[in-house]
């Protein structure tokens, strides 16, 4: 604002010069002023008068009023109060543009911020719209991480790093009482070791949203041109924009990762149902099989723990009076199981399909899948061949939980052990084949593990001894029935428990002499 002179006060424009004249006629109408440095503004009447009275704006000397006594005291009492009056209203004109502008400014940064879904440009705007309001060399904006729970700057200038730091005292206090700070002697502070660089003045303001500090705003100048409360309460109204806004900038970054996440998982479930449609059609889904044939009845089923499992099933007619029977549990859960079970079932079933014999299959599949070098992974099976004329059953086990056999002289008893280690452990050992024999009317029934190691809530399995119960109370039972009988009995003990393997059972029995 340009200083306030007598010459500018008494210019005719101004309005004073026409009181001046009114009141130095009324007196006598001789009067004379000079500025404060003797050079004549004004003369009303004869140059002569034996008064100088001082025209003053506080101690500034403005001019002189010359005069008769009483005359030149009137004049320069007006003129004082006149002086007095209109720097009173540059002031407030001042002020009001200085307000003005401050609004103004701000204003702009609403509209910015508004605009803006990047935290380091929400704080570089603030910064921006502050340094053009309060004199500062240097200044930061600091956000809390959410993941660590630690201050982190997003935006500076001045330097390459905000004038406090994520760690210093004063930061952790302004944090932690939400409440803005001036320090004019940063060099008498005792927290000043802990800055960024040499500061001399310093004012900081906490960025609160709901009720909580998501961050700070600093300002220093190295000058240590001191702070005012004026400076504070403008440094206040700017973190408080700022901090709305960073709160919507986090929000609208959670909502776009929650809605990209939700397509993932929809992309992931979709691949799951599309990887559990194509294992489910690698096993038999259609019962009874071979309708046509009466000389023997089989059923099978199958509930995976997840979207797609490990357990896999199959039989196939390999000539008119034998029939092959395959049951497997791989290694492992999920999506690689699976996998691992679709390619150990289509080596076994390629080379079962061929005629050969129990032992010579399972060495040839264990020989592809050890040379395939699948780290970890590994199945267990049970591999059959049954002669639906002689009752000659044909096995071999890798690995795999024995099978019973239900005779219909009503004892439920496991077939003896023979086979050798689980498919694709290790290469050069052999495997090892047995026979027994199925009167008419008895039945072989299969399972994977998921079955006796069935939990309930207080984590006891369901146990060999209980699924032999349930199969001595249904062995005169269809297939498909006994397997409901043993599913419902292991329902019923597990009590609505988590599943955590997958479950999986298949019989088959030789017909009675007058049919099933």
């Amino acid at each position: 604002m340009a200083a306030l002179t007598l010459d500018a006060l008494i210019n005719p424009k101004a309005g004073a010069s026409s009181m001046i004249a009114a009141l130095a006629g009324a007196m006598g109408g001789t009067l004379g002023i000079e500025d404060a440095s003797g050079k004549p503004l004004l003369l009303i009447g004869p140059p002569a008068g034996p008064a100088r009275v001082r025209i003053a704006l506080g101690d500034c000397t403005l001019g002189w009023a010359i005069g008769p006594p009483a005359s030149a005291a009137a004049i320069a009492a007006l003129l004082t109060h006149l002086a007095a009056k209109e720097s009173e209203r540059r002031s407030l004109a001042a002020e009001v543009l200085h307000l003005y502008r401050e609004v103004h400014l701000i204003e702009q940064l609403s509209v910015q911020l508004a605009a803006v879904l990047d935290v380091s440009a929400v704080g570089k705007s603030a910064l921006d719209q502050a340094r053009k309001l309060i004199a500062a060399s240097r200044g930061g904006v600091l956000v809390m991480d959410e993941q660590c729970g630690r201050l982190r700057p997003v935006a500076c200038f001045g330097g390459d790093q905000p004038p406090l730091t994520a760690t210093c005292r004063l930061t952790a206090s302004i944090i932690e009482r939400g409440i803005a700070e001036i320090v004019n002697d940063w060099e008498a502070d005792p927290r000043a070791e802990e800055s960024e660089g040499v500061i001399g003045s310093l004012i900081c303001a906490p960025l609160r949203a709901k009720q909580r500090a998501v961050g700070i705003i600093a300002l220093a100048n190295d000058a240590g041109t001191p702070y005012s409360a004026a400076d504070l309460k403008l440094l206040n109204t700017i973190a408080m924009q700022t901090a709305a806004a960073i709160e919507n900038t986090l929000l609208c970054v959670e909502m776009v990762d929650a809605a990209r996440n939700r397509e993932q998982l929809a992309a992931i479930q979709q691949d799951l149902e599309t990887a559990s449609a194509i294992q489910h059609a690698l096993i038999p889904r259609i019962f009874p099989p071979f309708p046509e044939r009466t000389d023997f009845d089989i059923h099978a089923q199958m509930t995976a723990a997840r979207s797609v499992g490990g357990d896999f099933f199959d039989f196939f007619l390999i000539d008119d009076d034998r029939i092959g029977v395959v049951i497997g549990d791989v290694s492992g859960k999920g999506v690689p199981a699976a996998l691992y079970m679709a390619v150990t079932l289509t080596h076994v079933r390629t080379i079962a399909q061929q005629g050969t014999m129990p032992e010579e299959c399972l060495l040839e599949v264990n020989r592809l899948l050890v040379r395939e070098e699948v780290s970890s992974m590994y199945a267990t099976c049970f591999y059959a061949i049954l002669n639906t004329r002689s009752g000659e059953l044909c096995y071999c086990s890798a690995g795999h939980n024995p099978p019973y056999l239900l005779r219909t002289s009503g004892t439920v008893e496991a077939v003896a052990k023979a086979g050798g280690l689980p498919l694709g452990m290790f290469d050069g050992f052999g495997y090892t084949s047995a026979s027994v024999y199925l009167a008419p009317g008895d039945a072989l029934f299969l399972y994977t593990d998921g079955v006796p190691e069935g939990a309930n809530p207080a984590l006891e399995d369901f146990t060999d001894e209980r699924l032999v119960a349930s199969l001595r109370d249904g062995m005169s039972l269809p297939c498909r029935e006994i397997i409901d009988l043993v599913m419902r009995d292991l329902l019923a003990f597990t009590a609505a428990a988590p599943q955590y393997d997958d479950i999986t059972m298949l019989a088959v029995r030789i017909a009675r002499q007058t049919g099933l």
